[in-house]
C-alpha cells in the first residue's frame, strides 16, 4: 500500500532512472506519485507534442524529438518493476498565459487547454495509468501562479478534467490535489 513522490523526468540518464525505480521496488514500495508537468510534453503550443528545445546533434539547430519519450520509458520501467502510477497533471506551459504576470504555474487562461492536456495523456497511457492527480497545492502561492487563491476556478478545473479522464477510460480514478499546510488567516 505504500508509495513514493517522484519526479524521475528530471533525470537525464536513462540507467540512473531505471536504477531509481528498481530501488524503489526493491525496498517495497508498490505506487509511485510520478509529475508529468504539462511544460515538459506540450512545450510549444496546443496539439505540439515535439520537444525542440535542444541540439542533440550539435550542428547548431535544435532536433525535433517526441516530448513523450521519457515519460514512455518511465509507464514502461513501472510497469517492468511491477509498480503502479499515480500521474501529477500541472505546470502549464508559458503559451498558455497570456501575460507572463501570472506566475509560470498559474492555470491557464483557457482551462479547456488543461483538459484536452489531461485527456491526451490518459489516451496516450490508456489501461497502464490508472490514478491522475489534477494539479498540485492549488491553495498557495506559486502553486496557483501569482494571484489569488480561487477554489471556485481550481473546482471548475478539477470537474472538467474529471469529467475528460472519465470519458476516455470510466475505471480512471482522479484524485483532487492534496492542499498546503497553511496558517495565514488572510484571503
Amino acid at each position: 500500500p505504500y508509495g513514493i513522490n517522484t519526479f524521475l523526468q528530471l533525470e537525464v540518464e536513462p540507467a540512473k532512472r531505471e536504477r531509481s525505480v528498481q530501488m524503489i521496488a526493491d525496498a517495497g514500495f508498490r505506487w509511485l506519485r510520478q509529475q508529468f508537468p504539462w511544460e515538459d510534453i506540450e512545450i510549444h503550443g496546443r496539439g505540439d507534442f515535439e520537444d525542440r528545445r535542444n541540439d542533440l546533434n550539435g550542428d547548431g539547430q535544435p532536433d525535433a524529438v517526441s516530448a513523450w519519450a521519457k515519460y514512455d520509458m518511465i509507464v514502461d520501467l513501472a510497469g517492468q518493476y511491477g509498480l503502479h502510477m499515480m500521474a501529477r497533471l500541472d505546470n502549464p506551459p508559458a503559451w498558455s498565459h497570456a501575460s507572463p504576470d501570472s506566475g509560470p504555474f498559474a492555470p491557464p487562461d483557457d482551462i479547456q487547454d488543461f483538459v484536452n492536456y489531461a485527456r491526451a495523456v490518459a489516451e496516450r497511457y490508456r489501461g497502464r495509468i490508472t490514478h491522475y492527480q489534477v494539479w498540485n497545492e492549488p491553495n498557495i502561492f506559486p502553486e496557483w501562479g501569482n494571484q489569488p487563491v480561487n477554489p471556485e476556478a481550481y473546482t471548475e478545473l478539477l470537474c472538467r478534467t474529471y469529467d475528460a479522464l472519465k470519458a476516455v477510460d470510466p475505471r480512471i480514478v482522479v484524485i483532487s490535489a492534496p492542499l498546503s499546510p497553511t496558517v495565514s488567516l488572510t484571503p
